[in-house]
């Protein structure tokens, strides 16, 4: 203790001044350092939670971009079938269509053709009749001088066969 007079030092002051100390370090401890360590713990925790969430969010969203694309991919290749199934069905339609109007005109020609025979027919035999006509007004001229009747009868029918 001499050695502290000798300097000066009073140890009454000293140990007042430690026990100030304390006092001040124990509320600094109570009152500010551990609220400001339980607050920027707090700040981390949320920092790190904050990390964690946006880790989380940009997975989802990676798997969310994966999906947009496969879903994509089905639209368009959907798309495709679609395109396709339409193209097929417009050349059904067409070749239906064609069929449809060949067989319309097959059957104009057969009626054509089955008119034009019955035309030629009723002609033919118009032709006939009035050649038949003309013959026997031929023969009746030519003949009315010296056959008798029933030979000009046997004539004429025998005409009529030949032209029939």
């Amino acid at each position: 203790m001499e050695i502290l007079e000798l300097f000066g030092v009073n140890w009454k002051l000293m140990l007042a001044q430690l026990i100030n100390f304390a006092i001040v370090v124990v509320i600094l401890w109570f009152f500010a350092l551990k609220p400001l360590t339980r607050t920027m713990q707090k700040r981390s925790d949320e920092i790190q939670q904050g990390l964690s969430d946006a880790q989380t969010a940009a997975e989802k969203l990676t798997k969310v971009e994966t999906d947009v694309k496969a879903k994509l991919m089905e639209a368009k290749a959907e798309a495709a079938k679609i395109l396709e199934a339409a193209r097929l069905q417009a050349d059904e339609s067409r070749q239906s269509g064609v069929v449809k109007t060949k067989a319309e005109v097959e059957e104009i020609i057969k009626k054509a053709k089955t008119q034009i025979a019955g035309e030629k027919d009723n002609m033919v035999s118009e032709v006939k009749s009035e050649i038949a006509g003309m013959v026997v007004i031929a023969l009746e001229k030519i003949l009315s001088g010296g056959l008798s009747k029933d030979l000009d009868k046997k004539y004429i029918d025998k005409v009529l066969k030949e032209i029939k």
